[in-house]
């Protein structure tokens, strides 16, 4: 077991004064294990990649208590946007994510699980155990994964059955009615076959105080299941995996400062028991490698996921039903990919791949909310265009601004407006890369791929009723569904180079272009402007259509091996372009997919790993970007020169381990400190939806014995550090006109949390 763990951080340049303070200068220097990485279709190690990788192995991650993608951002330079739901919208790399909690767009991120796309909001979130590694590709990389990945991609990969017994368990106990237990059993069943299996119960209690009562907020209850089995013979190498994860947990929690509460509590009115966030996923795969020669390997990945996703949120952040959000939807994925590897002797590798899948998705999207409490929302939301506040829809102040009466006996409670969406996707994509060792120290890459995706949306939208009809998401509802079909396809290149410039340090620059899909607004439908307000939509409309976004991203770096292997360096910097970047803006209650005009970034990357001795390990990660909004969303929006949303200036964490040698045994002292700088909840840049800047630190203290068992202590956020997950610009920069909503902020931290854990192998 590597008794390593990872860690990351952005003060790269102050060693000297550590070495001095930790008495390290005339200490032997231990050399860092080698990272393979496989995120060129071969096996690498990450010195030798020509793009910014993070890599993490198993051990690492439980060390580190990483339970799914979302432990990898602090520890990830460059990597943001982690969230408590089963949305990853909120997820960027350098700046770039896709805040759509929709289903009309593709993930700007994107996640692999053993090689297979792991999907969207509501099944990616799956639990990290039994892990072979991670690695975080950063950029666009459109020849190397089955589908695109714009921003960059996350891949996953799990241990494989192997030839020998081996079995695990492990238990947790930690504050707030935490616990957690976690099993692996691989059993050789004979000299080819071999089973594993694996599983995880994660049940967490509730740590959040509701002002309005009813109980305190974030519970979730998570249990998986994985098994494989892998025949592994002279020529072929077969893993089935078979994964099931069934996950309950509450939603997205909204705080605003309007409610007049402290952060570290919320008042809404859907408190306990009446919020959820519910997925049930099953996972069916094959990968099968066939070695055709010593050169040639052929890869296939066949892949089948289906999940259930219901989601119910009191979006409004306030103790009155203005609006709650729900969504309930069933995701089919079906993946087939074909790859060919050529690795030879001579000067040149190469691989060749193709990939088809298809993707259908029905989903019912809800909002709700009391009539005369929007109106009176409405009223202080948007009160320059009212005479006074109004108590209710049947008020004076409300009629002269509706130019109509309203009849008390039509005023509804609990009032849902509801769409109904279809989509069926499909695409397909070729794509190759092919490595020149031009000279003994230099290799070139070319690559491309061509993709081409389908998307066939159709949306029908029911009449509420009520007093004021349809007038929160769509302001008119439709007789049946309306329907779009549209294909968008590019091609991409990618051109790389590595140079060896001595046996410790390799240059390398490369370029790439980026390309996701178009697709169409989930609450959005295009129409002539001729319907009735709250009638019934004018014939011929469609869905909204948005445009494909595409990048142009340049990259340079260095990766160095220092004091004789014992430090890593890792040094990187970005820039890119971005045009029709696909982002969210609310008008009016409704969440419309638009293409921002242009935007750009650049920055710099630092990961540096430092064994100064045995006893010691230091890993330091850390990110400095620069990003701007340079073509208005819409014109005089004030968006211009703005920054991109979820993308903070610096960010960075510190992980700092000291192991102490005993005859029976090791003793490790591990602290991790995480930093993140100001960071906005929209385009807008609005003061009230930025998140200040916070740190975090974590503390574990750990004795592994040499009879196959460990006990660990840990704390979570030491210092009780306070501060919010993201915030969300509904209304404007004042938090007026935004038809009854606010700006808000999502999830405060959660307190100082004291935990032990205990595993064993055999």
């Amino acid at each position: 077991m590597n008794l390593k763990p990872a860690l990351i951080a952005p003060h790269l340049f102050k060693l000297s004064p550590l070495v001095l303070a930790l008495g390290l200068n005339n200490a032997v220097a231990s050399e860092i294990e080698v990272i393979e990485v496989q995120v060129q279709k071969r096996t690498q190690s990450v010195q030798d990649v020509p793009v910014a990788v993070s890599a993490f192995n198993g051990d690492m991650m439980d060390q580190l208590r990483i339970e799914d993608v979302r432990g990898l951002v602090d520890l990830t330079p460059g990597f943001n946007g982690k969230t408590e739901d089963s949305f990853i919208d909120a997820l960027s790399i350098r700046g770039i994510g896709t805040n759509d909690f929709g289903i009309g767009g593709d993930p700007s991120v994107a996640i692999f699980t053993d090689g297979l796309w792991s999907g969207r909001n509501g099944g990616v979130q799956m639990s990290f155990y039994d892990m072979e590694r991670a690695e975080v590709v950063k950029g666009p990389q459109g020849t190397l994964f089955g589908r695109n990945a714009i921003a960059g991609g996350i891949n996953i990969t799990t241990n494989k059955p192997i030839s020998d017994f081996e079995a695990k368990i492990g238990a947790t106990v930690a504050q707030f009615d935490t616990q957690e237990v976690t099993g692996m059993v691989n059993i050789p069943l004979s000299d080819n076959w071999y089973f594993r299996a694996a599983g995880n119960f994660i049940s967490k209690g509730a740590w959040l105080e509701n002002a309005a009562g009813g109980g305190d907020l974030g519970a979730s209850e998570i249990s998986s299941t994985r098994l494989s089995l892998r025949y592994e013979g002279n020529d072929i190498d077969a893993v089935f995996r078979a994964t099931y994860e069934d996950r309950e947990q509450d939603p997205s929690i909204y705080w605003t400062e309007v409610n007049g509460v402290a952060q570290d509590k919320v008042d809404i009115d859907y408190g306990k028991n009446k919020g959820y966030d519910r997925g049930e996923i099953l996972s069916l795969q094959a990968n099968v490698e066939f070695t055709l020669s010593d050169e040639y390997l052929l890869t296939s990945i066949t892949g089948y996921k289906t999940y259930d996703f219901n989601y119910l949120e009191d979006f409004d952040a306030q103790p009155v039903l203005i609006n709650n959000y729900g969504q309930d939807q069933t995701v089919d994925y079906a993946s087939q990919e074909l790859r060919l590897n050529y690795q030879g002797d001579g000067a040149i590798n190469w691989f060749i791949g193709a990939s088809v899948y298809q993707e259908d998705i029905d989903a019912t999207f809800i909002n709700s909310y009391d009539e005369d409490a929007l109106c009176t929302a409405v009223s202080l939301t948007d009160f320059a265009d009212f005479d006074g506040p109004a108590a209710g829809c049947d008020d004076a102040n409300w009629e002269t601004y509706w130019e109509d009466d309203i009849n008390p006996a039509d005023i509804l409670a609990n009032k849902a407006e509801t769409n109904i969406n279809e989509l069926k996707n499909t695409g397909w994509s070729v794509y190759g890369d092919i490595t020149w060792q031009a000279t003994e120290k230099l290799d070139l890459t070319l690559g491309g791929r061509y993709t081409s995706d389908t998307k066939d949306m159709s949306i029908e939208v029911l009449d509420s009723g009520g007093a004021l009809g349809n007038t929160f998401v769509f302001e008119w509802y439709t007789d049946g569904a309306v329907q779009a079909k549209d294909t968008w396809s590019d091609f991409t290149p990618r051109i790389a180079a590595v140079y060896e410039l001595n046996d410790n340090v390799n240059l390398y620059a490369n370029a790439a272009k980026g390309y996701k899909s178009g697709g169409y607004s989930t609450f959005g439908i295009d129409n002539d402007g001729s319907q009735e307000y709250g009638g019934p939509l004018a014939a011929g409309s469609v869905p909204l259509a948005f445009e494909p976004e595409t990048t142009t991203s340049y990259e340079v770096g260095a990766k160095m091996m220092l004091l004789d292997n014992s430090m890593r360096l890792n040094l990187a910097y970005f820039t890119y372009d971005y045009q029709d970047l696909q982002t969210i803006i609310f008008e009016s209650g409704s969440q419309l997919v638009k293409n921002v005009g242009e935007a750009k970034n650049h920055g710099i990357e630092a990961d540096i790993h430092w064994t100064p001795t045995d006893n010691w390990d230091f890993r330091l990660a850390g990110a400095w970007m620069d990003s701007e909004i340079t073509e208005e969303i819409e014109e005089g929006d004030g968006t211009l020169g703005n920054k991109l949303p979820m993308a903070p200036d610096l960010s960075g964490s510190i992980v700092t381990s000291y192991y102490h040698y005993l005859d029976t045994g090791i003793v490790t002292l591990m602290a991790k400190w995480v930093y993140q700088s100001e960071i906005y909840g929209g385009p807008g840049n609005y003061e009230t939806a930025k998140v200040d800047s916070w740190n975090e630190l974590g503390l574990r203290a750990m004795f592994e014995s040499n009879d196959d068992w460990s006990v660990s202590l840990y704390i979570d956020n030491v210092t009780d550090a306070e501060y919010f997950e993201r915030g969300w610009e509904n209304a404007d920069a004042n938090n007026e006109n935004g038809f009854g909503l606010l700006n808000t902020y999502v999830w405060p931290a959660k307190p100082r949390t004291v935990g032990v854990s205990f595993d064993m192998t055999f």
